[in-house]
């Protein structure tokens, strides 16, 4: 019979997630990760595999709890519009931290989407899910009449799913809050009520 764990997965997983966000994948090396996971290689293989399964599991992890977080902002609005910038804002305030080391999904896109189908085919779920969330935002703006009935609601919220990545690898160049504001104020123009596809 089979020794039980020693460690709380889900605290492991969080320590893993905080060295691929700081350091990336290719820079992460398993000594890093047993160092921060407080387990030994042998557990670690045992419970997660090689870097590469863990590495996926820590983003499906992660990529859970961004869009719960998300989906509980929106949620947390009368106006799903003002769900909407919330969420902008509540970006911009992370990304204008000191040294705040970025989105680990937007960090792994740029850093190994074009070479690793895993790693893509996760990207690709991400921005889906936040578009759907953003979509669903929308639509209940628009039959509350917040939005004009002729408004491209698919086309907004994917400009919007866009848009906050943009804010997200921009903050990792600076983190001026007025940048990151000021990218963010443009973008959530496109909600005003005045706007159509004209």
């Amino acid at each position: 019979m089979g020794r039980h764990k020693q460690f709380n997965e889900d605290e492991v997983l969080r320590a893993a997630t905080r060295v691929f966000v700081e350091k990336g994948f290719e820079a992460t090396s398993i000594q890093d990760l047993i160092d921060a996971m407080g387990i030994n290689r042998a557990s670690l293989y045992d419970t997660f595999g090689d870097k590469e399964t863990l590495f996926l599991a820590v983003l499906d992890r992660y990529d859970d709890a961004a869009y719960a977080d998300l989906a509980e902002c929106l949620a947390c609005y009368p106006s799903k519009l003002d769900g909407i910038r919330a969420w902008f804002y509540r970006v911009v305030e992370q990304g204008s931290i000191y040294k705040h080391p970025g989105c680990l999904m937007v960090n792994s896109t740029v850093e190994r989407a074009m070479r690793d189908e895993d790693c893509a085919a996760r990207s690709s779920r991400n921005f889906r899910r936040s578009e759907e969330a953003y979509y669903g935002a929308l639509l209940d703006a628009q039959q509350n009449g917040e939005l004009s009935a002729d408004r491209n609601l698919r086309a907004l919220a994917r400009f919007l799913a866009g848009a906050i990545r943009g804010i997200r690898v921009s903050a990792k160049a600076t983190g001026d809050y007025q940048t990151l504001k000021d990218i963010a104020d443009i973008a959530l123009s496109q909600l005003d009520c005045r706007h159509d596809n004209k």
